[in-house]
């Protein structure tokens, strides 16, 4: 058979830095692992072709027997667009992923099968199925499968060289319970993990493809400690017989800063940054969410602990909690400047479908429809402590200042400044480099406004006095700023039009316990 498999194109975010890619040379950040990964599953006698809109067009006259389509739930409306497209054709299209497992109901009468949480076991039983003549409708895996028998993703299927970073996986689920997360619905809180020795098969083959970054998409790559300090020697052991070509990224819990072994151990296997969920520098609304790892200590001194060790955070931010008010904007502002966090993903509260805040909220009568049509950017709760006017106004602000060209700069030198030492850099310097550099100076200096222009030069300029070593880093923030600024330049301008949907009285259709359930689509 010959199956085309479909990611769909991410919309604006503060993930996929669109206005720098040209000067990076690449077309996405980094590829969705999910296709890869259902690639690797399917036998070797069938023909898999890659799709990823991202970095290509759709071949909508492909003749495949089966198309696939992945996406989380802020893809949804591309992901029916395509497979309205498809089907119209009369191809055969099945959907998984993300978001086919939360809203299985909202995709079944779209499109031919639906999958239902991972596919390890449940894509091959299928593809047996369908040989047969006799599939079924939905497929939902009856356990959590063990990774440890997943075969490796098909990443030479990958157009590579597109792409910024290649993505890895070692283990799925994360052992905290935060009320507003679905990755322990969808994943669970017991940690799974493949072996040592796939993971670092998987990082060889990344290095053989050409891949200088790797980000490990892990939900929380230190869930399980102990065997994510076994996997860090042994790549801390490959780095150093290879001059560490490879620098990673990850995602952990803020626990981290209490381990001094595991941090000199992310370090020694070249890890520069990794995002952490921070969510709010507020007590009560941390305790609030079920977020209690973040309340083991100063929050600030956390993070300045992980900068001593040359890791960059960056974080997780979200206004909207009930015990917010509208003290929170200047509030998460302070702490984002004070912790030295030059890059903060800072959004509104989201009740996700199946979550316990989402079941929490909708038996308050709080959940939301939003009239304008733009819930992924808006919170789809009625806020406790200030009106949803308010908690508006007060996050445009919030992001606005953020990414301000003075508040930006301070945070980021200080980072510079007093972060720790870097791991070795090996031959991480390398001809390519001095390219990229002139492209960045291009779109960051001459293609410029004035005021950025003259805000890489500074910036730039005071790192090349004060600590030179850091000055490629301090190129990629000046560049990360282009990004962010330019993001949020059209962030508020959703935020503004949402305001006006408003008006003097607040408007917006209020969903109470007992009538049909929202879509967030």
């Amino acid at each position: 058979m010959k199956i085309y498999l479909v990611t769909p194109k991410n919309p604006a975010s503060f993930w996929t830095y669109d206005e720098i890619l040209p000067a990076l040379g690449r077309r996405c950040i980094f590829p969705n692992l999910s296709m890869p990964t259902v690639a690797g599953l399917t036998p070797r006698e069938h023909e898999v072709v890659l799709c990823d809109e991202n970095v290509e067009e759709i071949d909508y006259e492909m003749e495949a027997d089966i198309v696939g389509i992945t996406g989380y739930i802020i893809h949804k409306p591309r992901m029916l667009e395509i497979i309205a497209e498809f089907r119209q054709r009369g191809r055969i299209v099945v959907v998984g992923g993300p978001y086919a497992s939360l809203c299985p109901e909202e995709l079944r009468n779209h499109c031919d099968v639906v999958f239902v949480d991972e596919a390890e076991e449940t894509w091959t039983r299928f593809l047996k199925d369908f040989e047969a003549g006799c599939w079924e409708s939905e497929y939902r895996a009856s356990e959590k499968p063990d990774m440890t028998l997943s075969p490796m993703p098909r990443f030479d299927l990958l157009n590579v060289d597109r792409y910024h970073a290649l993505t890895i996986q070692f283990t799925r689920g994360c052992p905290f319970n935060c009320e507003f997360c679905d990755i322990i619905v969808v994943y669970g809180r017991r940690p799974r993990a493949k072996s040592v020795a796939q993971l670092m098969a998987e990082i060889r083959e990344c290095h053989r493809l050409g891949a200088q970054q790797v980000f490990l998409v892990d939900d929380n790559f230190i869930g399980n400690k102990k065997l994510a300090k076994e996997l860090l020697r042994e790549m801390v052991r490959w780095g150093r017989d290879n001059h560490f070509p490879i620098d990673f990224n990850t995602e952990v819990s803020l626990d981290v800063a209490g381990d001094e072994e595991l941090l000199e151990l992310l370090r020694a296997a070249h890890f520069t940054t990794m995002f952490i969920g921070i969510e709010s520098p507020r007590t009560a609304s941390l305790r609030e969410t079920k977020k209690h790892q973040n309340l083991r200590g100063d929050l600030v001194e956390s993070v300045r602990r992980i900068h001593a060790y040359g890791i960059q955070v960056q974080a997780g931010m979200i206004v909207g909690f009930d015990h917010d008010d509208e003290l929170i904007f200047e509030e998460q502002l302070r702490f984002i400047q004070d912790a030295r966090i030059p890059v903060s993903m800072t959004g509104l509260l989201q009740a996700m479908p199946k979550t316990p805040l989402y079941d929490r909220i909708e038996r308050a009568g709080r959940l939301v429809r939003e009239t304008t049509g733009d819930q992924f950017v808006l919170s789809n709760i009625l806020p406790e402590r200030m009106s949803q006017r308010r908690l508006y106004e007060g996050y445009r602000w919030l992001v606005d200042q953020l990414y301000d060209f003075g508040n930006y700069r301070r945070r980021t030198l200080a980072f510079l400044l007093h972060r720790g030492r870097l791991a070795r850099r090996g031959s991480n310097l390398r001809r390519q480099d001095l390219r990229r550099f002139l492209r960045i100076l291009d779109h960051t200096v001459l293609r410029a406004s004035p005021r950025q222009a003259w805000f890489t030069i500074s910036l730039l300029g005071t790192i090349l006095v004060r600590r030179p070593s850091a000055f490629k880093e301090a190129v990629s923030f000046a560049l990360s700023h282009r990004a962010f600024f330019g993001y949020v330049r059209q962030l508020k301008g959703r935020l503004d039009r949402a305001i006006a949907d408003l008006g003097v009285e607040e408007r917006g259709e209020v969903h109470r316990p007992g009538s049909s359930t929202p879509s967030l689509g």
